[in-house]
């Protein structure tokens, strides 16, 4: 069931904006980075990720999908890192993790660089980067694909 009623394009599940590294966000658009590595991830019913691209580029930058959540320990996060172009190596990924004994390797499917590269301040107000993610509205995720993409996008 798409919770985006709203809207044709859709894709099914929730949208999150996520803070990605610009080093790590330019990997995923690039598409050779196709895991995204994470300490806690929200649930396993988001279906689409906006990249917001922290500092020092701060804009959303592109959309993927999500095609799978892996929730596991850090030797299986390692091997899916290593397999997807998770982009850190063993030491930098045993410092992101730390004492956790789970963690979530976010499979990613199709990956759309942005049209335009949109600073989000203007479309939401007092807006505040997020630690990790924050999810969107139907609405809101209407409004940041149209910014994204404003010759329109076919998921």
């Amino acid at each position: 069931m798409s919770l985006f009623q709203e809207s044709s394009q859709q894709p099914t599940g929730r949208a999150v904006l996520l803070s990605i590294k610009p080093k790590y966000a330019d990997l995923i658009i690039a598409g050779s980075k196709t895991v995204e590595l994470r300490r806690s991830w929200p649930s396993n019913d988001v279906g689409v990720m906006i990249i917001y691209s922290s500092a020092p580029v701060q804009r959303l930058t592109g959309i993927a999908l999500v095609k799978e959540i892996k929730e596991c320990d850090f030797d299986t996060l390692w091997v899916i890192s290593q397999a997807h172009g998770g982009g850190v190596t063993q030491e930098e990924l045993k410092e992101y993790i730390g004492k956790k004994k789970q963690s979530y390797g976010v499979m990613l499917g199709r990956v759309i660089p942005a049209e335009i590269l949109v600073d989000p301040k203007p479309l939401f107000p007092n807006f505040t980067p997020p630690q990790g993610f924050m999810y969107l509205s139907p609405l809101d995720y209407q409004r940041v694909t149209i910014a994204m993409f404003p010759s329109g996008i076919d998921l």
